[in-house]
């Protein structure tokens, strides 16, 4: 085992095989999440650092290890403990349901079905894009009873912003605030 110092925040560990061999190590297996591993780790650490006079209390410690034909060579970084850390966070892309009907006639029997059941619906639009009718509901959840009944006579997609921004700037609106409502307050007149 040979233990260098390249500067300040930074020591090479370079151990042969028969070092290898001693600690039980396997390059497969070498982390933090094998408790084996973590140990033998953690203690070459301490010993680096103590007989380098690096102190890493209340520091950030990165260790990475490459194989080589000899054995395993281990680069101990020493870094201060920064709070302006970049966090990154990942957007989900929200998505609305949508239910396309392929007719008129699919469409104005699954309103009066939808009508019937005395559900209460909001925010939903109606657009007539490319022939197809599309019914688009501006929150995620539908009752069970609503699905059954829209997938009898449609099919379901789960489109974008952008597609909805689409439809209103391409596709003809029939309907919009409360397209179910609207247009089921014609058909029980």
């Amino acid at each position: 085992m040979k233990i260098s110092q390249l500067s300040d925040s930074k020591i090479l560990i370079t151990l042969l095989h028969d070092d290898v061999e001693r600690f039980k190590l396997d390059f497969s297996t070498l982390g933090l999440s094998d408790p084996h591993s973590k140990k033998v780790l953690s203690r070459l650490c301490t010993l680096a650092c103590a007989s380098n006079s690096i102190k890493i209390k209340g520091k950030t410690v990165v260790l990475e290890a490459l194989e080589n034909g000899d054995g395993i060579i281990l680069l101990l970084s020493v870094k201060e403990k920064s709070d302006t850390r970049k966090k990154y966070r990942i957007k989900r892309i929200k998505t609305y349901p949508c239910y396309i009907f392929e007719n008129a006639e699919h469409l104005l029997c699954a309103i009066e079905k939808l009508c019937k059941t005395n559900t209460l619906f909001y925010n939903n639009s109606l657009f007539l894009y490319n022939n197809l009718y599309y019914l688009v509901f501006d929150y995620p959840l539908i009752t069970k009873i609503t699905q059954k009944i829209l997938y009898e006579y449609a099919h379901k997609k789960e489109i974008t912003k952008t597609f909805i921004s689409k439809l209103n700037e391409s596709a003809q609106k029939i309907a919009c605030g409360n397209a179910i409502a609207q247009i089921g307050s014609h058909l029980n007149a």
